[in-house]
């Protein structure tokens, strides 16, 4: 193999490698967002309440099995509050 042949493989496989990053961490906002909505229930008081404290959780890195947990009770918290 010449050193175009290498430049190239190395090449398509760091590309391969970034774009499945990107489109798993995509599908991972998608969900995210999706449960979100879901858990807002149209209300879009309830929503923003969600979302600002999605965005404060993920600037505190919270790990995402504990995300979905989290944002269930603050839902439920916001209920009880109304």
């Amino acid at each position: 193999m010449d050193a175009l042949s290498i430049f190239i493989i190395v090449v398509s496989v760091v590309l391969a490698i970034a774009f499945k990053w990107f489109l798993f961490s995509r599908i991972q906002q998608w969900m995210d967002q999706d449960l979100i909505r879901g858990l807002s229930e149209g209300n879009p008081v309830k929503h923003e309440y969600l979302q600002q404290h999605y965005s404060q959780l993920r600037s505190r890195k919270v790990k995402r099995r504990q995300l979905a947990q989290i944002l269930t009770d603050l839902a439920a918290e916001f209920e009880q509050k109304q």
